[in-house]
């Protein structure tokens, strides 16, 4: 049976005729169930309780990079999956707490907190609603391109400086000491200065159960292996009575659902945290909206980034009001719902039910749960951050973003998690504005072989046509090359001699002209109208066309020829006479 749309198999939801009601394009889950059909149950229900298997120890360790307690990671976790699932485009992405954002949470909440439980929990619950409110506007002004703008390399250096901040808060847990301070040195000096101190019989826990985690994911990746520890650390718990031997155990845990309470908003939190809400909504859409488009692409389906927005922006907002902390999309919690053979949101509401009974009827199975379980999880977790492959890639092809990468990973190390990340998306903003203000340029020459004209190499045998010189920019003109544009051209046409006629500008790489870059090209034009040099564009997009019409209506550049090629150009040229060089060039040859 084949499929219309790519990567589909039989089981997928048939093609829509993409004209649908106001609800559901405001609601896409009534859409997925109008036409669900009955053969994707078993399989969403599965993929469901699959997640919800291994996300449970999962959203429990990461409550502690928040502070919070055990309880607050199920909370965060039921509101993501019930948000998300109402709002997403994407069918198999499954929201919650992650290591990265509860990392870039903690890192903002606990220096305002000062220790204070209290104002933990609700400085947690107004990042959260903070963020979600941002993400929600972003949805609401359509500004999906938004996480374009959290490149790569800021990214790679991000996930490096967190995964090694994350593993410095858990080593307190692995040697059974209380560590000082948040930063990354401050927390690696804290332990080292308590190692006498430390604890033996946590120590050795520690060290099996990260032992335990690297072995299931080296020889049984399939296997949950954070539910698989927490078991084996809670059975040793109840037979060996781990609290009388000093080892610290996670303790009772509240039963039943969490109560609605609406964050106390207070002005001089909104403007502290602020930064870290905006760093933390540009990771979590960037991230997820990555997620998304992976698995859509995997099996043919689409994804709206706005509607992505929306439901990452309803998923935090719901985990602020249910007491919970920051949530995002999860990477591993989706790869396991799609191996399970998740067809649809429905998959994550039955995970969202798995988390109820959990809630109602199985807290107590946490109460025997060793800290330093938690604390292994999240080391494990965060060496799986680590993205060393990545940074050789980078350096392998970009040494300027590999730097970018390395100086964000240093700034999160020596300033914190928030300032890194910022400093990461200036880095990535000003690496853009440096490249597009020294653009690459080309005079082009003809090549025999075919009689175009190319971007040669100088090994080439290219030739050029006396009296003409064929220039390409490969960038936009704006007011930041705008200088160095004119002022390239200028020395290239001094270069080419007196002789030069005609300026064949190549414009296939010109996506825009702004008003400063248009002020100077006129000026250029008129210097070079003086010595007798003709200006054309030829390979103009339309919209760079459209807009040097409107120049010359207001005055700004004289009239312009345009040629559909650099050949059209040069066959024009060729036939105008000598005398007929400057100013008074022959007219274009029509498209």
């Amino acid at each position: 049976m084949t499929n219309p749309r790519r990567g589909q198999d039989p089981l997928s939801d048939p093609p829509t005729n993409g004209h649908r009601a106001p609800a559901v394009r405001w609601l896409p889950l009534l859409g997925v169930l109008q036409s669900y059909r009955p053969e994707w149950l078993g399989r969403d229900v599965i993929a469901g309780l699959s997640a919800c298997v291994v996300m449970i120890p999962s959203v429990i360790a990461y409550a502690e990079l928040v502070q919070l307690p055990p309880v607050t990671g199920l909370y965060a976790a039921l509101a993501a999956c019930i948000g998300f699932a109402l709002f997403a485009s994407s069918r198999q992405v499954i929201a919650g707490p992650d290591a990265a954002i509860g990392l870039l949470a903690g890192s903002a909440i606990l220096p305002l907190a000062g220790g204070d439980p209290g104002r933990i929990a609700g400085l947690a619950a107004e990042l959260a609603l903070l963020s979600g409110a941002m993400l929600l506007l972003a949805a609401r002004l359509r500004l999906g391109t938004i996480a374009d703008l959290l490149s790569r390399p800021v990214l790679v250096g991000y996930l490096n400086g967190a995964s090694l901040v994350l593993m410095a808060t858990q080593l307190g847990k692995l040697f059974g000491v209380k560590t000082q301070g948040e930063a990354f040195f401050e927390l690696l000096h804290s332990v080292w200065s308590q190692l006498p101190q430390a604890h033996p019989a946590t120590m050795v826990l520690g060290a099996l159960l990260v032992a335990l985690l690297w072995a299931l994911a080296r020889w049984w990746p399939k296997l949950p292996a954070a539910l698989v520890v927490s078991a084996v650390a809670v059975a040793l718990a109840a037979a060996f009575d781990l609290r009388s031997l000093g080892i610290a155990l996670v303790g009772q845990v509240p039963t039943g659902l969490p109560s609605l309470v609406v964050p106390m908003i207070h002005l001089t939190d909104i403007a502290a945290m602020a930064p870290a809400a905006l760093a933390l909504s540009f990771l979590a859409f960037s991230d997820g909206i990555l997620i998304a488009q992976t698995f859509a692409e995997k099996h043919g389906d689409e994804v709206n980034p706005n509607q992505e927005l929306a439901a990452l922006g309803s998923a935090n907002v719901l985990a602020s009001l249910w007491q919970g902390f920051a949530v995002s999309a999860s990477q591993s919690r989706t790869a396991v719902a799609d191996a399970a053979g998740a067809r649809s949101q429905v998959a994550q509401l039955v995970a969202a039910g798995g988390l109820l009974l959990f809630l109602l009827l199985l807290t107590g199975l946490i109460a025997l749960l060793p800290r330093v379980a938690l604390g292994a999880i999240l080391v494990v977790t965060a060496l799986g951050m680590l993205e060393m492959a990545s940074l050789r890639q980078l350096y392998r092809i970009d040494r300027v973003e590999f730097g970018i990468a390395v100086g964000v990973t240093a700034a999160i190390l020596v300033a914190g998690v928030v300032p890194g990340i910022i400093l990461g998306m200036g880095l990535s903003l000003i690496a853009v504005m440096v490249e597009l203000s020294r653009p690459r340029d080309a005079v082009l020459r003809r090549l025999p072989q075919d009689g175009k004209f190319h971007d040669c190499h100088e090994t080439d045998d290219g030739e050029t046509v006396p009296g003409l010189l064929v220039y390409r920019p490969y960038a936009p003109l704006f007011f930041a090359n705008a200088r160095h544009v004119m002022g390239r051209i200028e020395a290239l046409v001094d270069e080419a001699g007196p002789g030069t006629r005609w300026l064949v500008i190549d414009a296939q790489a010109i996506t825009d002209i702004d008003i400063t870059a248009a002020d100077r090209l006129a000026q250029l034009q008129r210097e070079l109208t003086e010595r007798g040099v003709s200006m054309k564009f030829a390979d103009c997009p339309r919209p760079v066309r459209e807009q040097l019409a409107r120049l010359q209506a207001l005055g700004l550049l004289s009239a312009q020829d345009f040629y559909v090629s650099v050949g059209k150009a040069v066959q024009a040229f060729e036939r105008t006479p000598p005398t007929q060089g400057g100013a008074c060039a022959a007219p274009p040859i029509p498209p």
